[in-house]
């Protein structure tokens, strides 16, 4: 399993990519026809804030599972254990503030990487 962890993530991204996509369609419609530039004020855009941010993380998680998979198909080593250690600690802290979220799909994940 830990060999497949960098591929994991990346579809994790892959669904956390696409959900945002769809929850928040209108938001980013308007981003759009605003001309995306300056397009976000969070005093008055907390939906286009939210879609900004969510999608961000998404990219994140992107760039995350390449260089995991880097590591794993490239230099042909483990992913290090700390990297698991911080998603672990990233997914609890998102899992008491957002119970009901995706955040969820990370702890395995995160738990996976941490074994030796």
């Amino acid at each position: 399993m830990k060999k497949h962890s960098g591929v994991m993530l990346t579809w994790t991204a892959v669904l956390h990519t696409v959900v945002g996509i769809i929850v928040y369609w209108q938001q980013i419609t308007n981003i759009a026809n605003d001309g995306f530039i300056n397009a976000i004020d969070p005093q008055l855009h907390a939906g286009r804030a939210a879609a900004f941010w969510f999608l961000m993380f998404g990219i994140l998680l992107f760039m995350l599972a390449s260089l995991m998979n880097w590591f794993i198909q490239i230099k042909g080593t483990e992913v290090p254990q700390f990297v698991g250690v911080h998603l672990l600690a990233l997914s609890l802290i998102g899992v008491l503030f957002l119970p009901v979220s995706g955040f969820w799909l990370v702890i395995p994940q995160a738990i996976i990487i941490m074994r030796k």
